[in-house]
C-alpha cells in the first residue's frame, strides 16, 4: 500500500502538541501531577476486575479509557523528548 506524503503543516501541529505536553509533564511537579492522577484513577489495575464471569463491562470500558488516555500522554513525552535530545553524528 502506497500512502501519501505527511502533511507538513499537521506534522508541525503534532510536534508542536508534543513541546507542550512536554513543557507541561516534563518538570518534576508535572511528572508528579500525572503519577497522582494515574494513581487517581487506577490505571495500574486489570481492566476487568470482579470474579470471573460476573465482570461490569462498562467499568471495564471507562477503565481502559482511563489507561489509553495516559499511554497517549507517556508516548507523546517520549517523542517529544527524542525530538529535544540531540543525537550524536556518526562520520
Amino acid at each position: 500500500m502506497i500512502l501519501p506524503p505527511p502533511n507538513p503543516q499537521a506534522v508541525e501541529r503534532a510536534r508542536a502538541e508534543r513541546q507542550r505536553l512536554l513543557a507541561v509533564f516534563g518538570t518534576a511537579e508535572g511528572q508528579q501531577v500525572l503519577a497522582d492522577l494515574e494513581r487517581r484513577f487506577e490505571t495500574d489495575l486489570p481492566v476487568f476486575q470482579g470474579k470471573a464471569g460476573s465482570y461490569d463491562a462498562l467499568d471495564a470500558m471507562r477503565r481502559d479509557a482511563h489507561r489509553e488516555v495516559f499511554l497517549v500522554i507517556r508516548c507523546q513525552l517520549e517523542l517529544a523528548r527524542k525530538e529535544t535530545t540531540p543525537t550524536p553524528h556518526t562520520i
